[in-house]
């Protein structure tokens, strides 16, 4: 039985998930270096073949029964991780969205302390809700726009930014009663597909 688990720990959906691990450095490599065109398009290519890695290893996990133990950490990993390389990236470029970034990370250490509690409890962790993957697509959309054309101006930048950061803040109070809810259900079943 445990044999069986070490097999099913590493299939298709996890190892999308570590490839979008693998390509953050080559993401940061390529954008923090780029100078010019065609980088900043090709940093933003590695970007966008993440986001859809993301889409997909989720997708496969649920149609195919693929589902793990490992997957429930590793796919949310890749996820924070990736999103906070690419804020500070960013960040290099235009100082000022190191407000955007400490707003990233606060929401991520909150929804960590809160996860962590409830792996604690033993209570499954629920899918993730569409305000959550409405900012993710929200996010990567903003982000590949500024990465792919750095002379995007300033005014618009600004603009694409705040939707993307209403929308992180947005979904981090609507996961508020998600979490409540489960966390005084310790014995409730969720579904066990993703974490939030």
């Amino acid at each position: 039985m445990e044999q069986t688990e070490r097999k099913k720990g590493i299939n298709i959906p996890n190892m999308l998930s570590i490839f979008r691990i693998i390509l953050i450095p080559v993401f940061l490599v390529l954008y923090i270096g780029a100078a010019e065109q065609p980088y900043f398009i090709i940093a933003a290519v590695v970007l966008l073949v993440s986001g859809v890695t993301d889409v997909l290893d989720g997708f496969i996990a649920r149609k195919y029964k693929m589902v793990t133990q490992f997957g429930k950490i590793i796919d949310p990993l890749a996820d924070k991780l990736t999103q906070l390389s690419v804020c500070i990236a960013v960040s290099l470029r235009y100082p000022w969205l190191t407000i955007f970034l400490a707003v990233v990370v606060l929401k991520e250490i909150l929804m960590l302390i809160a996860g962590t509690r409830l792996m604690v409890k033993k209570v499954k962790i629920t899918s993730s809700q569409w305000f959550g993957k409405a900012g993710t697509v929200i996010f990567y959309v903003v982000m590949l726009l500024i990465v792919a054309f750095p002379k995007l101006p300033h005014g618009l930048v600004y603009t694409l930014v705040i939707i993307s950061a209403f929308f992180m803040i947005f979904a981090f109070v609507m996961y508020i009663p998600v979490f409540m809810r489960l966390n005084k259900a310790p014995d409730a079943q969720a579904s066990e597909e993703e974490q939030p």
